[in-house]
């Protein structure tokens, strides 16, 4: 039997082929089982909540089957933002939750992302766990319920999550300098789970919000990630409408791309830079976390302010373990997520809109004047089919760049006197390696680049 891993970032597959309802029972299985290892209650409970692709509900189903024939309590929170299922969960003080979300994998994709009993995914400790329970559960039965059985479930008392998220991160900004900009804000939903949330969010800001690709249905109207090659039909509508600036949201509302006045697509990296500026300008000596792939934007920024700046392993956990241990006041990943534990201890794209939102009013700034203010470099992304050996790629730029400090912990990281860098590893989420790196000049970065798959034989 093909045996299947979760990581730090869950479980990914094409519903259907590598994500199956036999996996997806398993997993929850598994999972169960650890919540009931260590829940106080009989009966334990677990918050469900999904991203909007089409397979959700069906997938849906088949949990909430699973986990009632295993003696725990689904609340069925339906489309939510992942940051509002983490977030609900240590508010409540469920006993952990299950999403179902591909991030921003293709529309084919979905998956599975566990929540524990604190509001924080799972530990790599837990992740060890549900794996080791993932491999036993595949060949033990239990009885299920036809899912033709299962129906809505119909509880009075459900709180309105998404409002509740909402108000938490309205309660920690600065409102009314936001509402006295009269900001006109488009923002790309990509028919996915950020549509729950952002007009409330908007509307109490006293945001003018023209709505883009906002209903929930999963359709997506281009290919989910937010980069700037997906993001064409946002950026004309920001120019058109002469909007101060736009939004895009991944699926399941956890990372943010901006969009300057002049509808150009600005790169993700921004958003945490942002957010970091905004902080420590308040906070200043105080830690920040980031991963090994994000930009020195952020470590600049907090050399400014007299701060410190750790580094993490790739991934989302990483980050926030570390943030923890470093009681750090901003972090996140440069892919556009932002966590602000005042909020929430996850990437969450909400909280990337009131931050940069509040910056840009106290400030009485454009975007394009905020991003002139900060540290400038230049970040290059690429990525390669994960049919090479990674060893052996490491040790040929090691020997070919036996000058430069480095550092293993994630891959090779590469770090160059100059401040440049470079970062080769395998992906979290899809079969591929990633390539990052950063210069202070887009001439230095190619050359680097150039360099380093010469050196490899790309």
């Amino acid at each position: 039997m093909e045996k299947r891993k979760l990581n730090v970032s869950g479980y990914r597959g094409i519903w259907g082929e590598s994500l199956t309802k036999e996996i997806t029972e398993n997993f929850v299985k598994a999972f169960g089982s650890l919540i009931k290892e260590t829940s106080q209650s009989e009966r334990p409970t677990l918050l469900i909540g999904r991203d909007g692709r089409e397979s959700g509900p069906e997938i849906k189903k088949i949990i909430i089957a699973t986990l009632e024939n295993l003696g725990i309590n689904p609340i069925d929170g339906d489309i939510m933002p992942t940051p509002t299922v983490l977030f609900s969960v240590r508010k409540h003080k469920y006993d952990g939750g299950i999403i179902i979300t591909a991030s921003h994998n293709p529309i084919e994709y979905n998956g599975l992302k566990f929540v524990n009993r604190n509001g924080f995914f799972a530990t790599k400790e837990e992740i060890a766990k549900i794996n080791e329970y993932y491999e036993q559960k595949q060949t033990e039965k239990i009885e299920t319920k036809n899912l033709s059985e299962i129906s809505e479930q119909k509880e009075l008392n459900i709180p309105n999550f998404t409002k509740e998220h909402a108000d938490q991160i309205l309660s920690k900004i600065n409102v009314e300098k936001i509402k006295s900009k009269k900001f006109k804000v488009a923002v790309d939903m990509i028919n996915a789970s950020a549509c729950v949330i952002d007009p409330y969010l908007f509307e109490q800001l006293g945001v003018e919000l023209i709505q883009v690709n906002n209903i929930p249905n999963g359709k997506f109207a281009h290919r989910p990630e937010p980069l700037k090659e997906n993001l064409t039909e946002i950026g004309k509508i920001v120019k058109a409408s002469g909007a101060n600036l736009g939004f895009a949201h991944d699926p399941d509302a956890d990372r943010l791309v901006m969009i300057n006045e002049l509808g150009e697509v600005v790169l993700e990296e921004y958003t945490l830079a942002f957010s970091v500026e905004n902080i420590l300008s308040k906070n200043p000596n105080q830690n920040i976390t980031i991963n090994l792939s994000t930009s020195r934007m952020s470590e600049d920024i907090a050399e400014r302010y007299g701060s410190k700046c750790f580094r993490t392993k790739v991934g989302e956990a990483n980050v926030v373990e570390e943030m923890q241990k470093k009681n750090a006041v901003i972090g996140g990943e440069g892919n556009g997520g932002t966590i602000y534990p005042a909020i929430n201890f996850c990437r969450d794209s909400f909280v990337s809109i009131a931050l940069i939102l509040e910056l840009l009013a106290e400030r009485n700034q454009t975007v394009t004047e905020c991003i002139n203010s900060l540290p400038k470099y230049f970040i290059k992304k690429d990525k390669m089919p994960a049919n090479r050996d990674l060893n052996e790629m490491f040790a040929k730029l090691k020997e070919h760049f036996s000058n430069t400090q480095t550092n293993e912990e994630d891959g090779l990281y590469l770090s160059f006197p100059d401040k440049s860098w470079v970062h080769l590893r395998a992906s979290n989420t899809e079969p591929i390696i990633r390539l990052f790196g950063e210069a202070a000049n887009e001439e230095h970065i190619e050359s680097l680049f150039n360099e380093i798959k010469l050196t490899l034989g790309l």
